[in-house]
């Protein structure tokens, strides 16, 4: 069962005032955000409330981070991604990150105290310039291993993540995805094992693309590929694709509908939810954006 593992799931407590209720302020870099949406607040509420009961319905609990006033006062809504704030190892050791963008840089300091009050110690990366953003890691603790993206995280960045979670392998994953997690996402069996990687492979170039296999083929994971040319119809898969991945355990925002993932889940008694979270989508974060595991 997923709660045997033990792991908590961090979320953002929801901002008191409407979720980007003057419009989203997209980031230049970010093809998954849509520039000046309002999102609908009923609808969000529903959504946010639909997701912490699901979560907590397969058996986790959740840990909600207030929404701090100072954010609100400065319109940084962004800081609902609890994602992007930090990295937790078997350790109970929390690793802030550090993001790429200005306007994101302070978020962070916002979840320390809630971490340190339900035990967790918490580290930083050893200077400013390593840049590194939650989204663009998934850390497997079965094998404990780091896999990391190049594109919000710089390289001492990723490599300094990787030594202070402690972790016994680093895998550089490059894509054009905005974050690793817009690209690839790791399939975990029910022992925690990971078995498998979902990869947009329309993100990839031919020479990353090729390291993703290889790296999959050292560990014998299954390599699953969603290629969508189309542009819209990548944005509505990638979104999917960015799931909360767990102990036999997809969910995400809307159905994966590829074949081959729909088997190799069924064969390996994966079970797959979906928590709709369109209002969410609207500023570029999906499922897996706005959960973070605790272990």
């Amino acid at each position: 069962m997923i709660h045997s593992h033990k792991i908590k799931i961090a979320l953002s407590a929801l901002p008191k005032n409407d979720w980007w209720g003057s419009g989203i302020v997209a980031y230049p870099d970010n093809d998954m955000m849509v520039d000046g949406a309002q999102p609908n607040q009923s609808v969000l509420e529903n959504e946010y409330s639909q997701l912490v009961t699901l979560i907590e319905h397969v058996g986790l609990e959740t840990v909600i981070v207030p929404f701090s006033d100072a954010l609100e006062k400065e319109e940084k809504f962004d800081f609902i991604f609890m994602r992007d704030h930090f990295l937790c190892n078997k350790n109970k050791t929390i690793v802030m990150c550090n993001m790429r963008l200005e306007e994101r840089l302070d978020e962070g300091k916002f979840v320390i105290e809630k971490m340190q009050q339900s035990g967790y110690r918490v580290n930083y990366l050893p200077t400013q310039d390593c840049l590194a953003e939650g989204g663009e890691f998934f850390y497997l603790p079965k094998e404990n291993i780091l896999l990391a993206g190049l594109r919000r995280n710089n390289l001492k960045g990723a490599e300094s993540m990787a030594e202070l979670m402690e972790v016994d392998q680093l895998h550089i994953i490059q894509s054009d995805g905005y974050h690793l997690d817009t690209a690839i996402c790791p399939i975990f069996n029910d022992e925690y094992d990971c078995i498998g990687i979902n990869c947009a492979k329309e993100v990839f170039d031919n020479k990353n693309y090729s390291t993703l296999r290889d790296i999959c083929k050292k560990h014998s994971w299954k390599l699953l590929d969603i290629e969508n040319q189309d542009r819209k119809k990548s944005l509505i898969a990638r979104s999917a694709m960015n799931c909360l991945t767990l102990p036999g355990l997809l969910l995400g925002t809307s159905p994966i509908k590829n074949t081959n993932i729909i088997d190799f889940t069924h064969q390996n008694n994966i079970q797959m939810h979906v928590s709709n979270v369109s209002q969410f989508n609207l500023s570029g974060g999906s499922v897996h954006c706005l959960t973070n595991e605790l272990f």
